[in-house]
Parts: structure tokens; sequence; C-alpha cells
């Protein structure tokens, strides 16, 4: 039983991302965007997931020996020596003992190993797609990938657009306006592969301006996900504007709440549903809306939280029309006596309406813009507007919006006050 790592320390993560609940004979397993086959099922053993070695190990480039005297496993790369005996909690890495959940263990002749261990000792990146129980591993030292390969360019018979690819398996993120009245698509990936066969919605959140579809694909570079960014960090836009496929533009994070990430990395008509990368070229968002010198993406936690509990064949997507609810999030932020609003934008809104009222079940009045001289408001980023705060009395606010003239109901009370 000669090699078998090379980026082994890959996969356990897994199971802390909810892999537990998984079968274990449906659990898939990607490497670099390619998928990998086992001559055995992975097992699940104390919900925690174990992989037969030989086929990840021999992948990843590791120098594996197996010493048959005292059924212990070795596993040696850049200078990270493992010994891994069989049925024993404890192992050592580099000479210090470190305890491990669940054991490697010999089953019809096969080596496991358990996966959560061997990713926290290893640079690679471990995502699990929930939708097809796979495993996505990005090797830290794949010198394929490329962060443009997991951008892929959308024409429908409407419009055209870009698309963020979450899975090997042809899970696909793009803005909903992209696909709201579209009754045909075409998919360009980087290599120049083309796909027009049947896509289906199996996620949508037209309010968020969000929709997740499926293609029957497979083998395709998934992009890896992070949900950590700051402000001042440098980003890399990539979709295809003005029909230029993968084109990228570079900039920095100039602000970001929960619903917007604010760059100057520039986009405009045809970016929508692209990927704003961050400097080690992982997805932090979906680039989505412009204005005023701002470029706009929707953080990939909003993404990743669609249910993908749909199954719309496109061409039936008319027959699910786009009903608003609410504004959501409203939200203050306090600075010098003075309450500045926010809120999730509404994808559609025409505008705004803000009421208020000095008591949170009193009667609710439109709030006049000053600026505008009229009731009408609109969303903005990092806030909406400013107002004053009363410091003797709370008073209270509810927003609604106006999307194709029709005002949706009012959002639920927010609550101002020093």
């Amino acid at each position: 039983m000669n090699r078998i790592f090379k980026g082994i320390f890959l996969f356990l993560l897994l199971f802390s991302l909810g892999v537990q609940t998984a079968a274990a004979a449906s659990v898939q397993v990607t490497l670099n965007g390619k998928p990998l086959s086992f001559d055995a099922a992975p097992a699940i053993e104390n919900g925690r997931v174990l992989v037969p070695m030989r086929g990840v190990l021999e992948s990843l480039g590791y120098s594996v020996h197996w010493k048959e005297h005292t059924q212990t496993v070795l596993a040696m790369k850049d200078g990270v020596d493992i010994s891994l005996p069989i049925n024993s909690r404890t192992v050592t890495v580099n000479n210090e003992t470190v305890q491990i959940d669940v054991p490697a263990k010999l089953q019809n002749g096969r080596t496991f190993v358990p996966l959560r261990f061997l990713a926290e000792y290893s640079g690679a990146d471990v995502q699990w797609d929930d939708s097809s129980s796979t495993v996505m591993i990005q090797s830290a030292d794949a010198e394929d990938y490329r962060k443009e390969d997991a951008v892929v360019y959308i024409q429908t018979n409407k419009m055209q657009g870009s698309g963020v690819v979450l899975s090997a398996n042809g899970l696909i993120a793009t803005n909903f306006h992209l696909v709201e009245n579209a009754s045909a698509m075409q998919f360009i990936f980087n290599n120049g592969s083309i796909y027009q066969g049947k896509t289906t919605i199996v996620g949508l959140d037209p309010q968020q301006d969000i929709a997740l579809l499926k293609i029957e694909k497979k083998g395709l570079t998934s992009a890896l996900i992070s949900q950590q960014y700051a402000v001042g960090d440098p980003v890399t836009a990539i979709g295809s504007p003005l029909g230029v496929r993968n084109t990228a533009t570079e900039g920095n994070i100039s602000g970001f709440d929960q619903d917007i990430i604010s760059t100057t990395a520039v986009i405009a008509k045809g970016s929508s549903g692209g990927g704003l990368f961050d400097a080690s070229g992982r997805l932090i968002g979906m680039t989505s809306s412009y204005g005023n010198g701002q470029y706009h993406s929707i953080p990939m936690a909003n993404v990743l939280q669609v249910p993908q509990d749909l199954s719309i064949p496109l061409s039936e997507l008319k027959n699910h029309p786009y009903t608003p609810t609410a504004p959501k999030n409203l939200r203050f932020v306090k600075k010098n006596n003075y309450a500045y609003i926010s809120w999730s934008p509404v994808y559609g809104a025409e505008h705004y309406y803000v009421y208020t009222s000095n008591s949170e079940n009193g009667t609710y009045k439109k709030l006049k813009n000053s600026s505008l001289k009229s009731d009408i408001w609109y969303w903005g980023f990092p806030q909406a507007f400013g107002i004053s705060i009363n410091p003797k009395k709370p008073y209270y606010m509810k927003v609604s919006a106006v999307v194709k003239g029709v005002e949706t109901p009012l959002s639920p009370p927010l609550k101002i006050s020093r």
C-alpha cells in the first residue's frame, strides 16, 4: 500500500459543514474541479466521514507507507510526517501526539481515514455542497486553478450576463433579473465549451435578485468560497461586461453590510451575476448592480442561504411571478444625535415610502423628503438617509417599496431612540 497522499488533509472539514446527514454511498468528492472515483464507497462512523486513502492520496501526491507489523500508515509531504495507527484515536504529527475523533480502520482490505483530522493539516480548501452531497477540494498547490474558470458567460433570449459555478455537477448562481423573462439560455465556459441544454431553477430569492440554476453538465470548476473580508481588501470582479467574456477589473472593498459589498472594481451591463474574488482567488460576492460611482455585489452568505428546494424548468419560470414583500432588515446606526437608516434593497423598486409614528402601534404617516420635496425616498449605500433623534421620546419607522407602481406591505417597525 504505497503512495497515497497529496491533499489528504483536505476533507474532513466536511463534517463540520453538515455532511453527517448524507448517506455514505452518495458522498462524492471533487479535486480541483474534477470528480474522484473510489474503489469503495466512503464510510460514515459516529457522524464522521472516512474515505479510502488510495483513491484520494495517490491523486494528491503524498508519499505514504504501510507498516504491517504495527498496522500503521505513515504519510509524508512538505515537512509534515503523520503516523496514523489503525483503530487508534492517538496519532502523531511531527512527533507530537494528537487526539482524533474517529480512528482509521481497515475494511475489506482497504484503509479508511478520517477526513477532519487530515484536513486540519493541509493547506487545501474544502467545501461541502449539500444539494449534491459533494465534497469539493482545492489543493493548495493546484497550479491549474484559475478563478476565471468558475465564471460563466450567460446568454438568454432576452439579455446577456454572467454566472458563477458553485458545484462541479452544474449548480450555477446568477442574478434573478437575468432569468426573469428568459425562456432559453446558453452558457459559455472559460475553456470555450458551450452548454445549451436543459436549465432548471432550483433556488430563487427574487427580492435579493438571486437565482440558482442547475444544468446537466458535470466536471465544472467550482469557485472557492470565502465569507471573510474587510474594508480596504483588494478584490477582482470577473464577468462579461458588454459581452466581453471573462473581463477582470481590480479594486478594493470600500464598504459592506449584511446585504451589499461595495467596491471600486468597475462592473457594467453584462457583469450581472459574475464573481467578486478576494486576493486569494476566493469568491466573496456575486456582482449585481452599480450607480453613483459605486459597484455592488451580493455577499456569498446571502447566496448560499437561498434554499435549493425548487425544480422549475426555465420555460415555466414565467408562471412563477415575482411578488415583492415588505423591505427587510430595517436598521439604523447612531452618530452625533442622528440615526442613519438603511434596509435591504428590494429588486425592481422604483422608490420607497417611509412612515413614522410616535408609538409602535399608533398611526403611521408618510415622512416627507425635504430634498426632493415629496414623500419619495431612494435606497442608498451605506444608508438611505439620516434623521435627528428625539432626545426625550423614541419614535417608530416603517418602510415600503413601490415595484411596477404597486406598493408592498410595510416593514416591521423600527424603534429609533437614544
